[in-house]
């Protein structure tokens, strides 16, 4: 039995018409898709009756027929009984600086964040500035790696300096460290 083989020759003509097709193929199917994008972009949101939807779209397709949802009613305003538990929450009396001349290098604050990015810091001291605290952003080197940190108060005592921290975890559900010094 004699075998016999066909010797399909592949020419740039064909190459080319080849690629062609693909080319054409690819740019009709990206029309069909833009069309039908833009078809529904167009289509305004909440249409309440099917008649007033561009009937030229849906020549030879059956009418869809548009659900008229109820709309959401919005949830009772209760900003006055939030507020009053974030007044709560607030300290009443801050503590002021003390009249004492003490070196700032002997004094506890309270380190409430470390942050890569300095306006990340700037937007932590804010929070607490706004509450009246004294607050200092101090660049740190730790590991290789610069921090700002974000420190809060200047306390005379390690027990005035553990009560506010104290009172600023609860305030915040963070924990927080007490670094003596500057």
């Amino acid at each position: 039995m004699e075998k016999t083989y066909f010797d399909i020759r592949v020419t740039f003509v064909h190459v080319v018409v080849f690629l062609i097709a693909v080319i054409a193929i690819g740019i009709f199917l990206f029309y069909m898709g833009y069309q039908a994008g833009h078809r529904l972009a167009n289509q305004p949101a909440g249409i309440e009756n099917a008649d007033k939807l561009n009937e030229a779209a849906f020549d030879n397709q059956e009418k869809i027929d548009l659900v008229d949802e109820k709309p959401v009613k919005p949830a009772k305003q209760t900003i006055p009984s939030e507020m009053k538990l974030h007044e709560k929450q607030i300290p009443e009396k801050i503590p002021a600086a003390t009249g004492r001349n003490v070196s700032s290098d002997q004094n506890y604050t309270i380190q409430v964040g470390a942050f890569a990015d300095f306006s990340n810091a700037q937007k932590y001291s804010e929070k607490f500035a706004k509450l009246g605290y004294q607050t200092e952003i101090i660049v740190e080197t730790i590991n290789q790696k610069k921090l700002h940190t974000v420190r809060v108060g200047s306390f005379v005592s390690l027990a005035e300096a553990q009560m506010e921290k104290n009172r600023l975890e609860g305030l915040e559900k963070k924990k927080f460290k007490i670094k003596k010094g500057h």
